[in-house]
This record gives C-alpha cells, structure tokens and sequence, in this order.
C-alpha cells in the first residue's frame, strides 16, 4: 500500500530528524499525535481491506461448492 509506505517514512523521518532531547516540545508532540493518528488510519484500513479480502474469497468458495 502506497499510504503505508508513505507514513512509514515519515515516521522514520522523525524518528531520525527530531532528536530524543527535543520530542518534549510541543511542535514535536503534534507531529508525534499527527503521525500516529495517520498509523492507526492504515492500520484500521489494512485491516478493512483484509476482512473484505477475506469474505470475498469465502463468497467465492462457497459459490464454486
């Protein structure tokens, strides 16, 4: 998935641009929440595709009984 990679990176970028020291400020706790809520968005959508992914090849199975 190409938003998946795309926050991947962007969480490496902060990982690797914002030092440990400097996390605490308050424009590196917004990026921090920005970046886990754009986690959590794929995560629910990885998970969506999944299940849907899922059924459809259980309807298709279940077709070709």
């Amino acid at each position: 998935m190409q938003m998946q990679k795309l926050v991947a990176k962007h969480t490496k970028e902060f990982d690797v641009k914002v030092p440990v020291a400097q996390r605490a400020s308050d424009e590196a706790k917004t990026s921090a929440k920005q970046l886990s809520r754009k986690q959590g968005r794929v995560e629910e959508l990885a998970r969506k595709l999944a299940n849907q992914l899922n059924k459809n090849e259980e309807a298709r199975e279940a077709g070709g009984k």
